[in-house]
């Protein structure tokens, strides 16, 4: 099959629509299915650097960093991706129409490409979307006269008819075919959606390997908290003294001028740490609440201290960990020394959230991954 890949339009954000769907390319490619994407940067950077052909475009830019606000809903979420101007949406329909007509796809593989399913209806070909709580129209409040809603609406229209009443209508029902990257008893909401496909973690994605680093040290606690200030003086103060207090080491990824960082006997900092790697070295993860990083810690069995901010998206994914009773879903206030290092302690001391951590691994493993993505994609194969 030759399957044709759209990640998220935008220049700003995270990478996270991009690397769960190079997971899934490298499963199809595996199978001998020819693989294309259609990415602009720095996405298509990141594909180009995995061996894969990418259509190139120019992608939307968002807002200014200290403009963005809370992320209350997926309004912000497109908001925040520069996602919500119709003369942009225009211009991905054109685009996407010439790329399906000359790569000629089978499928088409998408997430958070609001514009995929109609270019994909208008030139006959089949979607398939990855979906999620965040995506979710059941599960969100709609504003009054929401511009994205009217956007998504006339945009469809053409190809789509009435199904379409709201821009989660668009980038989750709209798919033939339906994938959650997660597990049941992870997203439990998704599990009444016709058709769809739970099929948990996907795994070791731009691994980049250890040799570079350190040896590990024992009671080591990765952070991933890409929503706080590491480069403060005071947060890296608070972070180094928190875990000293706890008896733990914490590596921490953050911009430190490119370079690892020694801060005292209990911190280091990084540009990078390859997560899937490290995790199974380690005794506790502190980390944003993306979805990504809670399924890996849990994938790993590790427990872990979510401090998602003022994001809605990743507000579930913490109360989830602290749900399954693998972590805690702290606050920005719970990272001052005194109240950090307790979570510390319970997280790489307590042995029923250790418990926990090892069961939910159970479950998560059970599901075929990047494997069980590529059969819901073949099943609509002639």
């Amino acid at each position: 099959m030759k399957l044709l890949f759209m990640p998220y339009a935008s220049t700003s954000g995270t990478w996270g629509s991009t690397v769960y769907l190079l997971a899934i390319a490298r499963a199809a490619r595996q199978r001998g299915h020819e693989v294309l994407f259609h990415a602009c940067a720095p996405s298509s950077r990141l594909l180009v650097e995995n061996g894969f052909e990418v259509r190139d475009f120019e992608g939307a830019t968002g807002p200014d960093a200290d403009a963005r606000g809370a992320i209350r809903d997926i309004y912000d979420v497109f908001t925040t991706l520069g996602l919500d101007r119709p003369d942009y949406w225009r211009h991905l329909l054109e685009i996407e129409h010439e790329v399906i007509q000359d790569v000629q796809p089978d499928v088409v593989i998408a997430d958070m490409r609001p514009t995929a399913a109609i270019s994909a209806r208008r030139c006959g070909v089949p979607t398939v979307g990855l979906a999620s709580i965040g995506t979710d129209p059941r599960l969100q409040k709609r504003p009054e006269d929401q511009a994205l809603d009217e956007l998504a609406r006339e945009s469809a229209r053409p190809y789509l008819g009435d199904a379409v009443e709201s821009l989660p209508d668009l980038l989750f029902w709209s798919a033939d075919r339906k994938i959650a990257t997660s597990f049941t008893q992870f997203e439990p909401e998704l599990s009444d959606v016709p058709g769809i496909r739970y099929i948990g973690y996907l795994d070791g994605t731009n691994r980049r390997g250890l040799g570079d680093l350190p040896p590990r040290p024992e009671r080591l606690v990765l952070a991933y908290l890409s929503t706080v200030g590491w480069n403060s003086d005071t947060m890296v103060r608070s972070l180094a003294r928190s875990a000293e207090l706890a008896g733990v080491h914490v590596w921490c990824v953050t911009n430190a001028n490119g370079r690892m960082v020694e801060v005292g006997g209990h911190l280091r900092l990084f540009d990078y740490l390859p997560l899937d790697e490290l995790l199974p070295e380690s005794a506790g993860l502190l980390f944003h609440g993306g979805q990504g990083t809670a399924l890996a810690s849990l994938f790993h069995g590790i427990p872990a201290i979510a401090c998602p901010g003022q994001n809605y998206e990743r507000q579930y994914n913490a109360d989830r960990i602290e749900g399954l009773g693998c972590g805690v879903h702290a606050s920005v206030m719970d990272l001052r020394p005194r109240t950090l290092s307790g979570l510390f302690s319970r997280i790489v001391d307590d042995p029923g959230v250790r418990t926990a951590a090892r069961s939910a691994q159970v479950l998560l493993r059970a599901l075929p991954g990047s494997s069980g993505a590529v059969d819901v994609i073949e099943s609509g194969r002639p």
